[in-house]
């Protein structure tokens, strides 16, 4: 009895190593945006960095179109084995609502291994006289036709924000979407538009000579990339969060063991000194944070942001 018992003991702890195996020939980064952009070059430098630590050659594979939807929804749709993983924002959490239609769930079908980081929300305006959001919301109340602003699109974070502002505030703020954020960010240097909602490393380098100044950033803490701009919290808006935080994910039915490996070599990668240095360069603010915990935000992200969605009956 004391040899079988022995023996199945064996088994098991072969059987869960086996398990935490990643038996591929290399790894694919699914990137669901176009080449080139901040999330593409984060990608790049996560894989780079990650790959001595699996020891597995560590490929971006850049898969685009339908705001993200064809490489998301073909990650979700691979083998659940490790090898083909996406990098993508916690936002999507509110796609099925977002969406008439989408060939996958995204918190049913995909699950989180970590994060990479989050990529702040600013509003931002070339208004001398407006130093903060009390300001902006006080100049929009001299305003009955509203305050324009811009966004790099419709349906993004960036506009659900301050949509969700306007709510709580009674203003009007009027939206002119974009189609990326180069031309609105023009519009908003030449005073076009009254004040925008933007990627912060999309507008800092007008923001450092002085072109654009932050009103806030939209979100809890400050951020490294921007240390003197007050959050949103600060200036009386704890619970919005607008900042786009981005994972890597996996499908949902990949092994837990091997979950845990991915997220434990991603989590020394994000927290490694040198990839803060890179990532402040494209507008990313590096947060290690483990599976569970990933999970948890993606969730969260579409509990407080689905409603946002639903009141503004947004098609994309």
């Amino acid at each position: 009895m004391r040899i079988l018992t022995s023996t199945l003991a064996v088994l098991f702890m072969a059987g869960t190593a086996q398990a935490a195996d990643l038996k591929c020939a290399q790894i694919k980064l699914v990137v669901p945006y176009t080449a080139g952009g901040a999330t593409d070059v984060a990608a790049r430098l996560v894989a780079k960095n990650i790959e001595p630590l699996l020891k597995i050659p560590t490929v971006i594979e850049t898969r685009t179109g339908a705001t993200g939807n064809i490489g998301t929804a073909f990650v979700a749709n691979s083998t659940p084995d490790g090898c083909t993983l996406l990098v993508n924002g916690a936002v999507i959490a509110t796609y099925p609502h977002s969406f008439k239609s989408l060939s996958y769930d995204p918190v049913k079908d995909l699950t989180a291994v970590g994060s990479i980081g989050v990529t702040p929300t600013v509003l931002v305006t070339n208004n001398k006289s407006i130093n903060n959001l009390n300001d902006l919301i006080a100049w929009s109340k001299t305003k009955p036709e509203g305050l324009s602003y811009g966004s790099a699109g419709y349906g993004l974070l960036h506009h659900l924000a301050v949509e969700e502002i306007a709510e709580q505030t009674k203003s009007r703020l009027v939206h002119v979407p974009y189609r990326g954020g180069g031309s609105a960010t023009q519009d908003l240097v030449t005073g076009e538009l009254a004040f925008g909602s933007f990627a912060l490393g999309s507008v800092v380098s007008f923001v450092r000579n002085g072109d654009l100044k932050i009103l806030s950033v939209l979100q809890s803490s400050r951020t490294t990339l921007a240390p003197e701009a007050q959050t949103i919290a600060e200036q009386g808006f704890p619970k919005l969060n607008a900042g786009v935080h981005f994972m890597i994910f996996a499908p949902v039915k990949t092994h837990k063991d091997i979950v845990n490996k991915v997220s434990a070599a991603l989590a020394k990668v994000v927290a490694d000194p040198s990839l803060k240095r890179n990532f402040e360069a494209i507008g990313f603010d590096p947060i290690p944070m483990d599976a569970d915990a990933s999970n948890k935000l993606v969730r969260q992200t579409g509990i407080d942001w689905a409603p946002v969605v639903q009141r503004l009956k947004i098609q994309l």
